[in-house]
């Protein structure tokens, strides 16, 4: 097959470093094909991540328009690939017109729908764009969609896209490389809580540190590590300090991935206060190790961890936005070592539903399946 993938963001150069995963998904993905002997193509707008601000949107303008102006001039693009794929509300509509214009499959990925909450989640200029343009891409004639979770699959037919075009599709893990990067790493001596994620407001990092001011009598070394980088990275920063709990936090805005899998493999638990998620990939990763986790209770987090109607596997659940549940929680896995042992091993088997083979193995399966029909 001769694939095209379309995406806002892909790192480049030696030691990439994916800051979600969307691009850890593609990264993977065009591995995989590549071995497969198949012909992928990756194209983007940059290789450094953007967030949602008024001068990214203007920028996401010109990509659009510059890459739609290219399409329409070029003449010799018809019959050069099999499928075209867009990644995101930017990318989306991009992919449909080259689809059609080089007689390919049309296919879109979702990792999560923002209409009904864009201006809630990304404030008024970006969630306004960003509901239009998803708005606009759910009502073309896709070949094909790809949904991250099912969770996201039933915002998708809730928007109008009809169920049997939607193929659900997990996020992955490399589970066999970094087993090979555990070993000699120990956990850190002090109770050691990571959070890997952007930092914007939905987010909710804020309930981590209330959690660890309420934690910090009980437990006098415990400390925290935030990985990430975005628009509420200062004010996170102040309210530790207004909270007096900088001396436990420990703010990290760039790791290399190397880098990132030493620290979740050192650290006890990864929390997630985040009340908006696509998959939660960090999640799975941090379970791959034996780090068990402490997420905030929403739909997405109960369908990767739970298995039918049965407990959570590899860590535990709180009210979302509760902070005091969420340092309940913490306080209950760093005390009872039985649970904690038994959450790592639930989580190191759990995340072998991931193994990032099987999952691109599905895309790939998928692809197929739409050119056969």
């Amino acid at each position: 097959m001769r694939i095209l993938i379309l995406t806002e963001y892909f790192p480049s150069g030696i030691g990439k470093t994916f800051t979600g995963g969307v691009e850890a998904r593609v990264y993977h993905l065009a591995n995989y094909l590549k071995l497969r002997g198949h012909q992928i193509t990756i194209k983007s707008r940059t290789d450094k991540y953007s967030f949602n601000t008024l001068s990214a949107l203007i920028e996401r303008f010109k990509y659009l328009v510059r890459e739609g102006s290219d399409l329409l001039r070029r003449s010799d693009l018809l019959g050069k690939y099999d499928i075209v794929e867009g990644t995101n509300f930017s990318t989306h509509i991009l992919a449909f017109l080259y689809a059609k214009r080089v007689g390919a499959k049309a296919v879109a990925w979702y990792p999560d729908v923002f209409i009904g909450h864009g201006v809630e989640r990304l404030g008024l200029i970006s969630g306004i764009v960003t509901e239009l343009a998803e708005r606009l891409a759910i009502r073309l004639s896709w070949d094909g969609v790809i949904s991250l979770s099912g969770e996201t699959k039933k915002k998708l037919i809730k928007a109008g896209l009809k169920a049997k075009k939607i193929e659900t599709i997990y996020g992955g893990v490399d589970i066999d490389k970094y087993k090979k990067v555990q070993e000699g790493i120990r956990k850190y001596k002090n109770a050691t809580i990571i959070c890997v994620v952007r930092l914007v407001k939905y987010k909710r990092v804020q309930d981590l540190l209330l959690a660890i001011y309420f934690l910090r009598e009980r437990f006098k070394d415990i400390r925290v590590i935030i990985v990430g980088d975005g628009p509420e990275f200062a004010k996170l920063k102040v309210k530790s300090e207004k909270l007096k709990v900088a001396d436990k936090v420990r703010f990290l805005d760039s790791v290399s991935e190397e880098e990132k899998w030493e620290l979740l493999i050192r650290s006890h638990i990864h929390a997630l206060p985040s009340v908006v998620e696509g998959f939660g990939l960090v999640s799975i990763e941090s379970l791959s190790v034996g780090t068990p986790v402490v997420n905030a209770d929403i739909p997405i987090n109960r369908e990767i961890l739970q298995k039918e109607e049965g407990p959570i596997s590899g860590g535990l659940l709180f009210r979302a936005g509760d902070a005091v549940d969420l340092a309940e929680k913490i306080e209950i896995l760093l005390l009872d070592k039985k649970l904690y042992n038994q959450k790592a091993g639930e989580g190191r088997e759990l995340a072998k539903r991931y193994e990032w083979e099987k999952i691109n193995k599905q895309t790939e399966e998928f692809y197929q399946r739409l050119l056969s029909d």
